[in-house]
């Protein structure tokens, strides 16, 4: 079973280490000795003894490593152990509050729990108090998860008084093989009513608002687009956070000013503020000095911490003309990391309109949205989900990583395009059939082996059945934001889910149709390419683009593509040089004989080969001096039945029509 957890690394990470707040009186460290305190018991069904005391290290397991820290922690381990961890409790030992009626009492402990999840299953980690030896219990809290260690805080004012408190941890690894829970530096606290903010993590870098997000390793970016002062705001004291002022000095001396406020930020917890600032045209040198003030309306205890400085520099660019970059994104509803591939693809859609061309290519058996003939292809060429291809180069992460598929888009646009291609979108709404004419020109000369391949898309892909549920990481906030997906449940039912660029009809295969190109294309000629593809009533043509690709089969590589909504009309589509060829073929489909006609305006041979669905060419006839309309006689012979497509070609034109064999 692949049990993979991603702890990625551009979220914030929490120091649990605090200024002297309150007053303390009672904790544990756990430092003592490898073994449970005096006075605490625990409840297992785990075959490996439940809750221990050791160090970060012997806690660890292959895909549960618990960040490393001194000295000894509490915690239980379900990666390692694999067992039985569904009523996994540990007890503290009683706790006597009696002298303490009225008081403000915190617990206050360090706390390592991802929540993690695998295939819907969730673990969970809860607090419980009894204040009756046990016989009932009371829910206090109920822990999300996080990727590094955190400082957490449960109020405990209402048994202040109590003489006889009794406080447990249950672990439950919901029946499967999850993570486990890190416990350390136990304390109640008696509160004080101190303001302690700082101001942490302040960068700059280029922004992602969809998720939101920065990212640092830019070098290039399109005019307009934005880079992001980024800071936050953390509150290490009791009393919440509820308003602040930021004050951004410029490198020319002038200042900006920006209120948060409506806030509610408990001890520990963060702020996270972007200010966005736009890119121009070549060299953007950014320079930002940041102060905090005026926290609640008037200060905190220590200004030191309130200011921080960032700078950066990208430079800002144009697109080259005619340029369509195709991105293919491999995703599922089964992938736990995927909802930040549908972000990323969403934001480039939005941000990227006029030039990327978005797919997303969905795998998975039960996944009802995955195209069998794409997915197959596709998904050698994937070392993992989410993954993608821009213009089918390396296999990288959507956000993760460098580069992403911002990034290289971005480094492709700045590629001069070797070919304009346009295209008309036809549609045929009583057979539910598109009919799409490309032309492809060449800006410079290119000799070899390019094939045309043809794309179907759809927006607004619902589902009501559960195999259009997406199972969600995101879930709870613990990876950072990832554009709402945080505040999702984990899994997404398909009620609340809705997917975008999902490939609906691949035509001409992977690779392209064979023969759908000449081998030899002057600089200034044109192609014309035609093929068509019937809609099931099940897809919304609505929401629907046409896509066509041109790609070199020598390295893989798409040229360049274009995408338009079905139906579509391109109203200066370049001039063929050739005389135009048409072409059709009945019955369609055929059982043993056919008959295709073949109109020239003018005279010209016409080759006519068939390819089966796997590309092979399986027939082959050449015609000399074709002139006006011809029908032309088809024998299927020997030849299965299975989809296959008929292609001819006249003088650079080339006419694609698929057909079925079906006996």
């Amino acid at each position: 079973m692949l049990h993979k957890l991603l702890l990625t690394g551009f979220y914030l990470l929490l120091s649990t280490a605090l200024m002297a707040q309150g007053t303390v009186i009672w904790s544990e460290n756990f430092d003592s000795a490898p073994s449970l305190p005096a006075g605490w018991t625990q409840q297992t069904s785990a075959s490996d003894g439940g809750w221990k005391v050791a160090t970060t290290t012997i806690h660890s397991s292959q895909y549960f490593t618990v960040p490393s820290r001194t000295g000894l922690v509490l915690g239980t381990n379900d990666d390692k152990c694999n067992c039985n961890k569904s009523n996994e409790i540990i007890q503290l030992a009683p706790l006597d509050f009696y002298s303490y009626a009225g008081q403000p009492l915190r617990l206050l402990f360090d706390l390592f729990f991802i929540r993690g999840s695998y295939q819907g299953k969730v673990e969970s980690l809860r607090l419980l108090a009894s204040t009756d030896n046990g016989t009932t219990w009371k829910e206090l809290h109920t822990f999300d998860g996080s990727s590094v260690w955190r400082l957490v805080m449960v109020d405990l004012a209402d048994y202040a008084g109590e003489s006889n408190v009794l406080l447990a941890f249950r672990y439950d690894d919901a029946g499967d093989w999850l993570y486990g829970a890190m416990l350390d530096n136990m304390r109640v606290v008696i509160a004080d009513n101190v303001v302690r903010a700082r101001l942490t993590g302040v960068g700059a870098g280029k922004y992602i608002p969809a998720v939101p997000t920065i990212i640092t390793n830019y070098d290039k970016a399109l005019v307009g687009h934005q880079v992001a002062l980024r800071a936050s705001m953390r509150n290490d004291g009791f009393p919440p956070i509820t308003s602040f002022d930021v004050e951004v000095t410029l490198p020319d001396g002038s200042k900006e000013f920006y209120r948060y406020n409506n806030l509610n930020v408990a001890l520990s917890q963060s702020h996270t503020f972007y200010i966005p600032y736009a890119i121009k045209q070549g060299l953007n040198a950014f320079a930002f000095q940041v102060r905090m003030f005026n926290v609640n309306d008037a200060g905190d205890d220590d200004p030191s911490d309130n200011t921080g400085t960032a700078s950066y520099s990208i430079s800002g660019i144009e697109p080259q003309p005619n340029r369509k970059v195709v991105v293919e994104e491999g995703t599922g509803t089964w992938c736990m990391w995927c909802p930040r591939g549908a972000i990323m693809m969403d934001y480039i859609a939005q941000e990227y309109k006029e030039v990327a061309i978005p797919i997303a290519v969905h795998n998975g058996s039960s996944n009802p949205m995955r195209l069998t003939a794409y997915d197959s292809e596709f998904s050698k060429l994937l070392g993992g989900y989410p993954g993608g291809l821009v213009e089918r180069e390396q296999d990288i992460d959507p956000l993760l990583g460098n580069p992403n598929f911002e990034k290289s888009l971005i480094e492709h646009l700045t590629w001069p395009a070797k070919v304009i291609i346009k295209q008309n979108v036809e549609w045929n709404a009583s057979l539910r059939r598109v009919n799409i004419t490309s032309w492809v020109q060449f800006l410079e000369e290119m000799n070899g082996d390019f094939r045309l391949a043809v794309v179907l898309t759809e927006d607004g892909v619902r589902g009501t059945t559960s195999g259009y549920n997406q199972v969600n990481a995101y879930s709870g906030g613990a990876r950072g934001p990832m554009g709402g997906y945080e505040y999702l449940p984990d899994p997404v039912p398909a009620s609340q889910m809705v997917y975008h660029h999902v490939a609906r009809a691949l035509i001409g295969g992977f690779k392209g149709a064979a023969g759908s190109v000449p081998a030899e294309n002057p600089a200034g000629s044109v192609v014309s390419y035609q093929t068509a593809a019937v809609v099931p009533t099940t897809q919304n043509i609505n929401n629907m683009h046409a896509i066509t690709m041109l790609i070199d089969q020598a390295t893989g590589r798409i040229i360049n593509a274009e995408a338009t909504p079905i139906p579509f009309v391109y109203v200066s589509a370049p001039e063929v040089s050739q005389e135009p060829l048409h072409v059709s073929i009945a019955p369609n489909p055929l059982v043993d004989e056919a008959l295709v006609t073949v109109r020239l305006d003018g005279t010209a041979d016409v080759h006519l080969r068939v390819f089966n669905a796997m590309g092979m060419q399986v027939a082959e006839r050449i015609y000399d001096n074709i002139t006006g309309r011809q029908f032309l006689p088809f024998s299927a012979g020997n030849l299965p039945n299975g989809m296959y497509t008929l292609v001819a070609s006249a003088k650079g034109q080339v006419v694609s029509l698929p057909f079925v064999i079906q006996r």
